[in-house]
């Protein structure tokens, strides 16, 4: 089957375009066909999670929200990454910084 994701929808228009294009002797056939795909597809999308899963992702969500909600410490932050980068550009094989 196609991958439907990456091409535009289908219009009304479009659809009673191919069918008027169908000669006639067809479209009972056409019919038939549209009836059929529209009969294996499923009437509400299956569940990608369960309740559980879903709430475990919620605690991990609200985990990183806290922790992008910390303005408090944005300095201390930025203190504690100037240290890191010069740390680690310091012992280096390369005479190039590890951090630009």
């Amino acid at each position: 089957m196609a991958d439907r994701s990456s091409s535009p929808p289908a219009s009304l228009e479009l659809l009673l375009h191919e069918i008027e294009a169908t000669p006639r002797e067809y479209w009972a056939d056409l019919l038939d066909t549209l009836r059929q795909f529209r009969q294996k597809i499923p009437l509400t999308p299956p569940s990608v999670i369960d309740a559980e899963q879903a709430q475990k992702n919620q605690a991990a969500i609200d985990l990183l929200d806290s922790w992008l909600g910390d303005d408090e410490n944005a300095s201390e932050h930025q203190q504690a990454w100037e240290f890191l980068r010069t740390a680690l550009d310091e012992d280096r094989l390369s005479d190039r910084p590890l951090f630009s």
